[in-house]
C-alpha cells in the first residue's frame, strides 16, 4: 500500500503544472499583449501631433505672441494629444516588463541586468509621458502673459525632446543580456544588440536642443527631431518583434521559470 502511495505521489510530482490564469487569460497572452505594449507606446507618444499643429513641431524661434495664437488655434487638438500622450505611461512599462521576462530565461543573467533593464525602461517611460502634463499645463491658461505660455512651451518642448539616458539603460542591460547567450540556438540573435545599440546613436543629437533655436538639432530639426523620432520608434518596433518571437520558444524554459 506504501508502495502504492509512493508511485502515485511520483506522478503527481512528474506532471507539468498547468497554467492558471484567473481572469481567463493565459501567461503566455499576456506576455505578447506586453510585448505589443512597445510599439503602442510609440503610437501614443506621436499621436497627438498632427492634430495639435505639431507635424513638424512649432519652431523653437517663434515669439511670444506667435506661440499663444499657434495654442488658440490648436487648443482642442492639444489638449486631446496630451491625453492620449499619457497613456504611453501605461504601454512602456508593459513593453519593458516582456523584455525583462525573456531576458530571465537566458541562463546566467545577473539579476543586476534584469534589474538595469527594467529600471531604465520604466524610468524611460516616465519621461516619455511626463511632456505631456507640460503641454496640456501651457494650454489650461492662454490667457497669462505670452512671455510665460513661450516659458512653458519651452518647457514642454525640451522634455519631449532631450531626456533620453534612461533609455541608454535599457538599452545597454538588453545588449548585453543578449551576449550572455551562448546557446547554439540563442533566444535573440546577436546581431540584434549591435542593431538596437546603433539605434540609440540617433538620440544623441537631442542634447543640442536646448542648446539652439533653429537648424538640424533643435526639437524641430532634422536630427533632434526626425531621426531621434524615426530610430527610437524602428527601436522598439524591432525589440517587440524579437520579443514576441520569444515568448513562442519553446525549447527554452518558460517565463519566470
Amino acid at each position: 500500500m506504501a508502495i502504492e502511495d509512493s508511485s502515485q505521489q511520483s506522478v503527481q510530482l512528474d506532471t507539468p503544472a498547468k497554467e492558471y490564469a484567473p481572469i481567463g487569460i493565459s501567461n503566455t497572452a499576456f506576455s505578447k499583449f506586453a510585448a505589443a505594449c512597445g510599439p503602442l507606446a510609440i503610437l501614443f507618444f506621436f499621436l497627438g501631433l498632427p492634430g495639435a499643429g505639431w507635424l513638424p513641431p512649432m519652431s523653437p524661434s517663434l515669439s511670444p505672441e506667435q506661440v499663444v495664437r499657434h495654442y488658440e488655434k490648436h487648443e482642442t487638438g492639444i489638449r486631446g494629444g496630451a491625453g492620449l500622450m499619457t497613456f504611453v505611461g501605461f504601454f512602456f512599462p508593459m513593453y519593458t516588463s516582456a523584455i525583462s521576462g525573456q531576458l530571465s530565461r537566458i541562463p546566467g543573467v545577473p539579476k543586476t541586468v534584469l534589474h538595469a533593464q527594467l529600471l531604465g525602461g520604466c524610468l524611460g517611460g516616465l519621461l516619455l509621458f511626463l511632456p505631456a502634463y507640460f503641454f496640456a499645463a501651457t494650454a489650461y491658461r492662454l490667457d497669462r502673459p505670452p512671455e510665460l505660455t513661450q516659458m512653458l512651451n519651452d518647457l514642454s518642448w525640451i522634455l519631449f525632446a532631450m531626456p533620453f539616458a534612461s533609455l541608454l539603460v535599457q538599452d545597454f542591460s538588453f545588449s548585453y543580456a543578449i551576449l550572455l547567450d551562448r546557446r547554439p540556438r540563442p533566444l535573440f540573435p546577436r546581431w540584434l544588440s549591435v542593431v538596437t545599440t546603433g539605434l540609440t546613436l540617433t538620440f544623441w543629437p537631442a542634447l543640442g536642443v536646448h542648446c539652439v533655436k533653429s537648424g538640424a538639432v533643435a526639437w524641430n530639426g532634422a536630427l533632434g527631431f526626425w531621426t531621434a523620432g524615426i530610430g527610437g520608434g524602428l527601436q522598439v518596433i524591432l525589440v517587440s518583434i524579437f520579443v514576441w518571437r520569444a515568448i513562442d520558444r519553446t525549447d527554452l524554459p518558460a517565463d519566470g521559470a
